[in-house]
């Protein structure tokens, strides 16, 4: 995997161009770094906007100290305000001058916070602007596949056209360690993107925590010691006992720290399936870091790691925490409207269940290793089976090259992970689902 040179087309800028072109303001939210002015930038025409960031001293005073005048400085164009969440107060000041005259594009601001949870901006910004969450790049945004990838639909639609992978075992390894910041993708070396992901989390403890727990906030003494202990963990179930324990706080506390960490847009969630299953379903959700690069880098997880006996199992939950993400991306566009679960029930679990918007569902397991075992697939047929006509299909993904139908009459299949982004295009429209 070589790494990046030069600003990579988001495949959600069809998305923003349609927000703003019926929407009064477009909020763009996501972790830092991930991209979200360079979206903006890349919807926007130079003589049709103008760019200010609330990082600056000069430009945040002016937004504190007179709101609706600094909402103003831009008639006829778009203001794009970057880091708005510095100024929480300016969302009444939006809703004002947006109630004044309703212009579709009239503003479009990005946050690192998620500003429709800090206190009083939800309400003010209720009708009034559409929000679209940017993630690190996704796999076929980095290589720079001109179609926007949709696994989801593909599958749903029947798997059509070939079913082998470009992306080798070793490619599968480098791309997870690597993750998904366009940052640390240009940089070539393990070590320099570990470098990177070291001052971004300095950057984070240094600026954002404080601003959204309070200087004084205990926090501050444990938001690292957190952040590597959530990376140290990939994608597994969320128990807040065990880990406030580790962490030598109590679980409310804990609690606190999660959401501002989600509120940062640095955790992601998995939560758990179970309607329409009789019988004792786990409950708990899933946590995992918002991208697995950052994970990697924290723990220090190299891809020659992952053939250690004690780098194994890690790289697993890694693997299963990269898929989740991959899908998590590719739901901002894809043409099929889900939603992702895990399930676990006694002997029975899946990694990733996709519930599509007709109450169908597409089975998901995911096997680290580059070759698979007839008993890969006995709990997805289990499970298929109890659940009949509900299941649209059923896959489990693996590291290797080649992919396989399994089972025609239940759609049951056998893919490589690289299909997550190198699959068959669509024709469009898609059926409904």
């Amino acid at each position: 995997m070589s790494s990046l040179s030069g600003e990579v087309p988001r495949h959600t800028r069809s998305l923003a161009r349609e927000i703003l072109s019926d929407t009064p303001l477009l909020v763009v939210q996501g972790a830092r770094q991930v991209g979200k002015s360079t979206l903006l930038r890349q919807v926007l025409s130079p003589d049709d906007s103008v760019f200010v960031t609330l990082d600056d001293p000069t430009t945040r005073r002016f937004a504190e100290e007179d709101p609706v005048q600094f909402l103003r400085q831009a008639p006829g164009k778009t203001l794009a305000i970057d880091e708005a969440q510095r100024v929480p107060d300016l969302a009444l000041a939006l809703k004002l001058v947006i109630d004044e005259q309703r212009i579709p594009g009239a503003y479009a601001i990005t946050g690192s916070a998620d500003l429709l949870r800090l206190k009083g901006t939800g309400d003010s910004l209720a009708g009034r602007a559409s929000s679209l969450t940017v993630r690190p790049l996704s796999q076929g945004e980095i290589s720079q596949r001109s179609d926007p990838e949709d696994f989801i639909s593909w599958v749903a639609n029947g798997c059509a056209g070939n079913l082998d992978s470009s992306a080798s075992p070793s490619d599968i390894r480098e791309r997870v360690t690597a993750g998904g910041y366009p940052e640390p993708l240009k940089r070539s070396t393990f070590r320099a993107r570990s470098r990177w992901f070291r001052d971004y989390v300095d950057q984070l403890l240094r600026h954002d925590v404080p601003q959204l727990a309070g200087e004084s906030s205990q926090m501050l003494h444990s938001f690292e010691p957190l952040i590597r202990l959530l990376a140290s963990q990939g994608e597994s179930e969320l128990v807040v006992a065990r880990l406030a324990e580790r962490l030598g706080i109590v679980g409310s506390t804990l609690r606190m720290y999660l959401d501002t960490l989600d509120t940062m847009f640095l955790t992601e969630t998995l939560p758990s399936w179970g309607r329409g299953y009789s019988g004792r379903v786990v409950r708990r959700p899933k946590l995992s870091l918002v991208d697995t690069g950052l994970g990697s880098s924290l723990t220090g997880f190299t891809p020659e790691a992952s053939h250690q006996a004690d780098g194994f199992e890690f790289f697993g939950a890694q693997l299963e925490a990269f898929v989740s993400s991959e899908l998590k991306k590719q739901q901002t566009w894809s043409e099929t409207i889900y939603r992702l679960y895990h399930y676990r029930q006694r002997n029975d679990e899946v990694d990733i269940v996709v519930e599509l918007q007709d109450g169908s569902v597409i089975l998901i397991e995911v096997k680290s290793t580059s070759q698979v075992r007839r008993d890969s697939w006995t709990s997805l047929r289990r499970i298929s089976e109890k659940l009949g006509t509900r299941v649209r299909a059923s896959v489990v993904l693996y590291t290797g090259k080649k992919g396989y139908c399994i089972d025609e009459s239940r759609s049951l299949y056998v893919l490589p992970v690289g299909l997550l982004w190198e699959h068959a295009s669509i024709p469009t429209p898609f059926p409904s689902q």
